[in-house]
């Protein structure tokens, strides 16, 4: 019994909380990043991005957020945004708000 205790305290721990004190990222399609972010950061996630950006895809993305981490050289210009939240991680893809220009992107899809 003892066990079954101390497994139900630490496990939550282990796995980045439960699901239950951790909601999913409060998040809609076609609000800005810069929306997106402040309720991420809100909500306890952090900038976690898997590589650095080079200079051309910071101007791509036209924001000077912490957590991006790319934008394609196709004319679609997605970009990539990566957070982390205990042993979460999340990934935010936005597309252009100005299609073919430099433009804050608006999300599209998040994992």
């Amino acid at each position: 019994m003892a066990r079954c205790v101390v497994l139900s305290l630490v496990l939550p721990w282990l796995v980045g909380g439960s699901a239950l004190a951790r909601p999913e990222p409060q998040l809609s399609a076609r609000q800005t990043i810069l929306e997106a972010n402040r309720h991420l950061i809100a909500d306890g996630w952090r900038p976690a991005p898997e590589k650095k950006p080079t200079p051309e895809e910071r101007r791509w993305a036209s924001v000077a957020l912490e957590s991006l981490s790319a934008c394609s050289g196709t004319g679609v210009g997605f970009c990539r945004f990566d957070y982390r939240r205990d042993l979460q991680r999340l990934s935010v893809v936005t597309v252009p708000s100005e299609p073919g220009r430099p433009s804050v992107g608006r999300v599209e899809r998040w994992w």
